[in-house]
């Protein structure tokens, strides 16, 4: 019996040991996973952004040699057209000569061509001023694009340092992982076997307790002296159990009035040691 009760004992320890455990191994196995879980999503959440903005960066970067190209060419323009109003003011000085100190038959032609060279040079002045806002537009653009490609470029390189962590976070889980998996499958089999023990033991105990209960109860079956026919025939029939109950609180009142009469008696035949009786009246002086 003693043995059967540390046995339960035993595999009630060991059942809380190994759940305390199993538990602890769970916890372990899904804070593993969930690292697992936010590296993966992490790298994958990197390389979406890593590709999304190399698009921006090459878009940025097409953008910008598309702009320097416009710019380069707006700036040669600028050179030639610097050039043929160069040549044309020299003209214009020239046919002024001529018509300030030519001869008179030549003056009408060269008025015809001062207003013809007048015409070319504001021509070439105009379009060198929409070159020059082309120029300073391109160049803002570009100067934006070039602070865009450098904030590109940054993330990118952050990225690319975030990468390694992730990577090397992933691996350390992966490896747990393959670790706790096993672990974790092993201590609930070791809790379902030390539950079944225990339910084995916990049976055995039961009804080692009942065996020994009905083992007690005919002991004091056989103790019990047998009363004769005689004696039980002679026995009366009982009553209710509500009339015996009246029966036996009337006998108890009854004794109690007794009891109380011979203990008055008695106080009356044996005085107090005061030397004083009930009946006596104390004495004159």
């Amino acid at each position: 019996m003693a043995s059967l009760e540390a046995l339960t004992k035993s595999y009630r320890e060991r059942k809380a040991e190994v759940s305390k455990m199993r538990k602890k191994s769970e916890n372990s196995l899904r804070e593993t996973l969930s690292l697992k879980r936010r590296s993966s999503s992490g790298l994958a959440s990197l390389q979406r952004r890593k590709e999304v903005l190399e698009r921006e960066a090459s878009h940025v970067a097409q953008l910008l040699n598309q702009y320097r190209s416009q710019k380069e060419s707006i700036a040669r323009l600028k050179t030639d057209a610097e050039e043929r109003l160069k040549h044309d003011l020299d003209v214009q000085d020239s046919t002024k000569q001529q018509i300030d100190f030519g001869p008179v038959e030549e003056k009408a032609s060269a008025q015809e061509r001062m207003r013809s060279i007048e015409e070319k040079i504001s021509e070439i002045r105009a379009s060198m001023k929409e070159r020059e806002a082309a120029e300073g537009r391109l160049e803002r653009q570009i100067a934006d694009l070039e602070k865009e490609k450098t904030r590109l470029d940054s993330q990118l390189k952050k990225q690319a340092h975030a990468r390694p962590g992730l990577v090397e976070q992933l691996k350390t889980s992966e490896r747990a992982e393959l670790l706790l998996r096993p672990k974790v499958r092993s201590l609930i089999k070791r809790e379902e076997q030390t539950t079944k023990a225990l339910q084995s033991a916990e049976k055995k105990l039961a009804e080692s307790l009942a065996k020994r209960r009905r083992a007690k109860k005919a002991r004091s079956h056989r103790r019990r002296p047998k009363r004769s026919a005689k004696t039980k025939a002679r026995r009366p029939v009982r009553a209710s159990r509500k009339s015996g109950t009246r029966k036996k609180a009337k006998a108890g009142a009854r004794k109690n009035v007794r009891k109380a009469a011979r203990k008055k008696a008695a106080r009356r035949i044996h005085p107090r040691r005061t030397g004083k009786s009930r009946g006596s009246r104390p004495r004159r002086k």
